[in-house]
């Protein structure tokens, strides 16, 4: 299927060279195949046709990211947040470049700066909630737990993240709770089994 997608895609593009939509497209269906380098040079004809397609900024920068230049994809989602200043897949992904280079507070501020444009994300909240967790604001990391969960209420993983915060706290019963649900959701969940199990030997 993704190769007669991208025959498709080429063809469009045969047709007229400048057609930013068809290039963007292309480079997605390279990128969902793992060919970045593919999907990297035809984000790039796409912007150069269009050069506020946004989601070819953003897009790029996710391939860069992938094979290690980083700084390329900040230079990306930084370019899509000049054309839309509260696209929040950029400031998300920004947030995560900071998260992963231990800058906590740079993290934090485009992850909160995500859920002020946007409510339909869990992903921020879920990050937020391990800074707080690290920093030791549990109550604030439960929070935002409870925020991935009104979210998406089946998200085992929020409930294992949010039983084991309550599992240092000490709110073990709440966080037997949480595994249960887990459990539930996702029975071949091996974490929430483990936690579980640990929990009850916390009781």
């Amino acid at each position: 299927m993704p190769q007669e997608a991208i025959v498709c895609y080429q063809r469009a593009v045969q047709t007229r060279p400048n057609n930013a939509i068809a290039l963007g497209n292309l480079a997605s269906t390279y990128y969902e195949r793992g060919q970045l380098d593919l999907a990297i040079l035809h984000y790039k004809q796409a912007i150069a046709c269009d050069q506020r397609f946004l989601e070819a900024y953003n897009n790029l920068g996710n391939a860069l990211k992938d094979v290690g230049r980083v700084d390329e994809a900040i230079q990306c989602y930084n370019q899509c947040l000049t054309l839309q200043p509260n696209h929040p897949q950029a400031l998300t992904n920004l947030g995560n470049i900071y998260m992963e280079w231990n800058m906590v507070a740079a993290a934090a501020s485009y992850y909160k700066a995500t859920l002020s444009v946007t409510t339909g994300l869990s992903a921020p909240f879920n990050n937020l909630a391990v800074i707080y967790k690290q920093q030791g604001n549990y109550v604030e990391a439960i929070s935002c737990y409870n925020e991935v969960l009104r979210i998406d209420p089946l998200a085992a993983d929020g409930l294992v993240n949010r039983g084991n915060t309550y599992k240092e706290i000490g709110r073990v019963t709440e966080a037997i709770q949480d595994y249960i649900r887990a459990i539930n959701i996702r029975p071949n969940m091996a974490e929430a089994h483990a936690n579980l199990a640990s929990a009850y030997k916390d009781r």
